[in-house]
């Protein structure tokens, strides 16, 4: 086991001298302008052998999978071999030749389309001389595919009737479809991230599989469950460096927790930025009881007049899907009892969006869901407050509008003569702020949050902590829904954890901490 983070790892580790690993990566960094994504990594991972990578979000997984795939070029000196072989860092071409197959999150089907539409789209189309499709050969080539992994299903079907684990089985047997040489490693990011927890086995059935024709594996996750039923060996990332690695039978799950979050973590309570006073208010402005919704399990919760409330949870733990569904965003339909401000509301979303609810809502995409990229500064920051901004006759009241925007942006520290300005001028920090502003132009009674600093620099976070913890102290009840363990700890006076649709528990202080926080994400007790 290793687990000092400040050396280079041996390019020996997780092998013996005999072993030639299938995959091996030496002094891998990649920058991105001032950001150091990778700083330096060495990792190896054995044929017929599950690799679990771990690591915080920011911590470089998903660059160094963007690397093997070909989508980033690493910066000069990396090198990385496939069965002792040169492979090119940074090339698809050469990914792929050497056998390097990937899953991602988005697995990349199309459910309108059939099974073997969908297969065909990595394998190809059978055809006759004249170019024809052999529409026979095609399904009985896919249905023989299928069958390796144990999946059977009607492959003339669209995927549409297909659950999200045959989903994400199909996305394998498509990527490994030329698997008979026993020489692909197949990577794996976060398979089991929309997956019900009954329906992991049946994943975990497939991967085995694949390990055991002889191919390597390396498989990204977050729930430690997982890396102690599936996984061989273990490595794990933080800030980019590897900081520990080797067998999972030589960890315990604290251990793994105490790499992800490093002991930098445990201080950030104690940073300057402290939290604000508990609310004296215990009225409750929103209460929510037995919620239901695509990705929840009957979540009962309420938020104080003046209270910031935190919510963490892995990917797929219904984290992403509360604010949506809190705010009258979310897509799906949802079931449940709610109270605003005491009064019972229907909690369709054309009612939890109305403005006499109070309710604003903050995105986590704030460039795709939250802004205009064509709209100036001023227009995107008042695009909730039009009807207030009328002059005679009903027309917009530019000279008002700027005014307005002006003012708005000197409160949020950004300067006023961007107001003109295209918003896509702005930093992702700026930006942000301009958003959060059109929310409070409104004087909602809740401002809902989802990653509310992602992609935000280290100025703009401790800025936009403290117009948050100064909105809060004037009244403002606020909801945080973050993957970003520092969001919680620096402003929250309580923290729920969610786990697969449920509340795990609840922390309050002085019992949150980025450990707290991490082991009960993590599934970790005691």
């Amino acid at each position: 086991m290793r687990t000092d983070g400040s050396h280079k790892a041996r390019s020996g580790d997780m092998m013996t001298d005999q072993v030639v690993p299938a995959l091996q990566i030496a002094s891998l960094s990649k920058t991105f302008s001032a950001t150091v994504a990778l700083n330096n990594v060495d990792l190896a991972v054995n044929r017929g052998r599950v690799l679990a990578l771990l690591g915080p979000n920011g911590s470089g997984k998903s660059t160094l999978i963007r690397v093997l795939a070909g989508f980033y070029k690493p910066d000069d000196g990396a090198r990385a071999w496939v069965d002792g072989e040169s492979l090119d860092l940074g090339s698809a071409e050469s990914a792929k030749a050497r056998g390097l197959r990937f899953v991602h999150q988005d697995l990349g089907l199309i459910r309108e389309l059939s099974v073997v539409d969908n297969v065909a789209l990595t394998t190809g189309y059978h055809r006759s001389r004249t170019g024809r499709v052999l529409q026979r050969t095609q399904i009985a080539n896919t249905e023989a595919l299928l069958a390796r992994f144990g999946i059977r299903l009607d492959v003339r079907a669209p995927l549409t009737g297909t659950s999200a684990v045959e989903q994400t089985c199909i996305a394998i047997a498509r990527a490994m479809w030329d698997w008979g040489d026993g020489r692909r490693i197949l990577v794996l990011d976060e398979p089991t991230a929309a997956l019900p927890s009954r329906e992991v086995a049946r994943l975990f059935q497939v991967i085995r599989e694949v390990r055991d024709r002889g191919h390597a594996v390396i498989y990204v996750s977050h729930r430690m469950d997982e890396v102690f039923e599936i996984a061989d060996d273990v490595a794990v990332l933080r800030n980019g460096r590897l900081v520990g690695s080797g067998a999972v039978g030589e960890f315990t799950a604290r251990d793994l927790v105490a790499l992800i979050a490093g002991r930098f973590l445990s201080t950030v309570r104690d940073s300057p930025h402290a939290v604000g006073p508990e609310p004296t208010d215990p009225t409750a402005v929103l209460r929510v009881r037995g919620l239901r919704s695509r990705s929840l399990s009957g979540i009962d919760l309420h938020l104080q007049r003046g209270e910031i409330l935190g919510v963490a949870g892995l990917v797929g733990s219904g984290r992403e899907e509360l604010p949506y569904v809190l705010a009258g965003a979310a897509p799906s339909s949802c079931i449940g009892r709610w109270s605003v401000n005491g009064k019972e509301v229907d909690p369709g979303p054309k009612n939890l969006s109305s403005e006499e609810l109070g309710i604003a809502f903050v995105p986590a995409e704030r460039d795709r869901e939250g802004l205009i990229a064509e709209f100036s500064v001023t227009e995107n920051l008042t695009l909730s407050a039009l009807p207030t901004l009328r002059g005679r006759g009903g027309m917009l009241a530019k000279h008002r509008e700027t005014r307005e925007a002006r003012r708005w942006l000197h409160d949020i520290g950004i300067d006023a003569e961007t107001a003109e300005r295209p918003i896509t001028s702005l930093s992702g920090g700026n930006r942000q702020r301009v958003l959060l502003a059109r929310c409070l132009y409104t004087n909602p009674r809740i401002l809902v949050l989802a990653e509310p600093t992602a992609g935000v620099d280290v100025a703009a976070r401790r800025a936009l902590y403290a117009l948050l913890e100064e909105k809060a102290a004037a009244g403002l009840s606020i909801l945080i829904c973050s993957s970003d363990v520092e969001d919680l700890v620096s402003l929250c006076h309580r923290v729920l954890v969610l786990e697969r649709g449920r509340i795990r528990c609840e922390l309050r202080r002085p019992s949150i901490s980025a450990d707290d926080i991490l082991s009960e994400t993590e599934g970790v007790t005691a």
